[in-house]
Formats: structure tokens, C-alpha cells, sequence
């Protein structure tokens, strides 16, 4: 591989390219385009093409090459039209080995295709970062997720799944009671009926979803405790999904194993017993209850008035 000794305007010293030259087998392909985004290279100055072999190679990447005039950056794979594992019928192969055409120009007529089939395959692999058919990848899988029915028990289920993998997690319907604000009555204007309430608040029946988590220990591995970890999560991760749903959710952590203090009292050997009470009885916390749209709203509309 010839190595240009300047390349102007990216912030790549001369070092650090000797560094990725020679280490470049051991990429990971995506981080090795994230490490030329981070020392200013461009998509359109980025060119792929295959290596020329009859027997396939121990590693993707082959090689890469800087180039000063025109600035770019050439990445030879082991994929591709001119790889062992190419598409094109073996006549070609044939006829490269008998000499009949010269290599060199043939290999260049063929990058010319095979540059544009590797960075579609690229970039379909690494969506995100195909700027030019998705300009906010995170907003794209958001509007994906959101076809979805994010209030059926299968969809929460598989949501709840990936953000919390150490647990596990139940999601069942339930009849809630939602909170509304009443007017307060007025004497000599109210009128006395279904729709009026004493007080400022009353209850309605609604469906709703209920989520149990349940897990062995109080703590995480981390020793962090579980109730906390899992509001930090749901704030993090599951909320801002679930944000355009109004969804009335409940979700509860289960303990099944934790830490008690012997007690001495009647019928007991010692204050601890496991076969008078039948099963353990395991610890159960609320973590959430209401319905999460208002709630993220009064939560937006709090953080709002306190920054002013």
C-alpha cells in the first residue's frame, strides 16, 4: 500500500495513518468508518472496492490507502465483485489467469460497479449512517416503532424485554382507575347528576396495561438498587417511546428474595418460619401509576416553570 504523507484538512497525522495501516485487518468495519468520520472524511470521499483473489481471506478488511490529490481514502475488501466469493461467471477469472486481458484495466472497469454494489451493502448493514436516505436515524426507527401497537401486551412485553434483560417481566390487562380534576360545585349552578362529584377530584374505570418485573436480588450487580435503576430506565428509554401513546400503565418490581429482620413472636421458631406462611411472601413496589401522556406532560410543564 503507498501512503501519501499529507493528507491536508483532515487532522490525520502522519503517525496515526502508519497506525491504521498496519492495524487495519483487525477492524471492525464499522468502526473503522466512525474513526475516518471522526478525522473528517466524507462519505463521497470514501471508496470502497474488492480484492482481487481466488480463495477466500481471514479478515474482511485487506488494506487502505490515503490519497492527497483528489482527498480520499481507498478501503479494499474481501467482498465484492473480484473476491472469491464474487457473482461474475469464472470465464473472467479464466480469462485474467490465461492473460488474455490485462488485469490492472480490468480490475479498474469492475471497481467502477463494485464501489456502489459494497457502499449500498455498507450502508444497508450500518443505516445509520446513510445520511443520504435517512437524515435522523433515531427519528427513523422512532416513526418505525410507532406503526406499531404499542399498547398491545405483545409490543410492551418485547419493549420491557430489551430494556430490562436481567429481569423478568410480565404485561397483563387491567381494569385502572384514572384520576380526572373536577370543577368544584358552584351553589345555585351545579347541577347534581353523573357528571357532577363532590370534591375536586373522582376516579374513573379505564383499560389499562400492568407491567411486573420481577427479580432475585434487591440490587443490581452494580449494586444499585433495583427500584431506582428501574425509574432511571423507564425515564430513559421506555418513556420517551411509550410519550405519543395515552396509555394507562401501571408497573410494579416484585422482589422474590430480600434481606428480613427475625421477629420473635407466637407459633414461630425463632421469628422465622417458612413453612407456616405457606410460599414467601415476596416484597411488592409501585413504581408508576397513572396515565403517562399527562403525566410526561405536568413533568415537562414542572421542569419548564422550575428552569424559568
Amino acid at each position: 500500500m503507498t501512503i501519501m504523507e499529507n493528507v491536508t484538512n483532515s487532522g490525520l497525522t502522519p503517525d496515526a495513518r502508519q497506525k491504521i495501516v498496519r492495524g487495519v485487518r483487525a477492524f471492525d468495519l464499522a468502526a473503522l468508518l466512525r474513526l475516518l468520520r471522526h478525522y473528517g472524511f466524507q462519505p463521497y470521499e470514501i471508496i470502497f472496492k474488492s480484492h482481487m483473489s481466488d480463495c477466500s481471506q481471514r479478515t474482511l478488511i485487506e488494506g487502505i490507502e490515503f490519497q492527497q490529490a483528489p482527498r480520499r481514502v481507498t478501503i479494499t475488501l474481501n467482498m465484492g465483485l473480484l473476491s472469491a466469493q464474487t457473482t461474475l461467471p469464472s470465464y473472467f477469472q479464466k480469462t485474467v489467469a490465461r492473460k488474455d486481458i490485462d488485469a490492472q484495466n480490468f480490475a479498474d472497469f469492475i471497481g467502477f460497479f463494485d464501489h456502489f454494489l459494497i457502499v449500498n451493502y455498507v450502508y444497508s448493514l450500518y443505516p445509520e449512517k446513510n445520511s443520504r436516505y435517512f437524515s435522523n436515524w433515531e427519528q427513523t426507527k422512532r416513526d418505525y416503532l410507532e406503526l406499531m401497537d404499542l399498547k398491545s401486551c405483545s409490543t410492551l412485553f418485547w419493549i420491557f424485554q430489551l430494556v430490562f434483560p436481567e429481569l423478568t417481566i410480565t404485561v397483563q390487562k387491567i381494569i385502572a382507575d384514572r384520576e380526572l380534576t373536577a370543577a368544584p360545585l358552584v351553589i345555585g349552578k351545579t347541577v347534581l347528576g353523573s357528571d357532577s362529584v363532590f370534591g375536586r377530584k373522582t376516579t374513573v374505570p379505564v383499560y389499562g396495561r400492568r407491567v411486573t418485573l420481577f427479580s432475585d436480588q434487591e440490587a443490581t450487580a452494580a449494586g444499585m438498587p433495583w427500584p431506582k435503576e428501574i425509574r432511571r430506565r423507564l425515564e430513559q428509554r421506555v418513556f420517551p417511546v411509550l410519550r405519543p401513546v395515552e396509555l394507562d400503565l401501571e408497573i410494579i418490581h416484585v422482589i422474590k428474595t430480600q434481606k428480613r429482620w427475625m421477629k420473635l413472636h407466637s407459633e414461630s421458631y425463632l421469628g422465622y418460619d417458612k413453612i407456616k406462611g405457606g410460599e414467601a411472601q415476596f416484597r411488592r413496589i409501585r413504581i408508576y401509576h397513572g396515565r403517562l401522556r399527562e403525566a410526561q406532560k405536568r413533568r415537562a410543564a414542572g421542569n419548564d416553570n422550575h428552569g424559568s
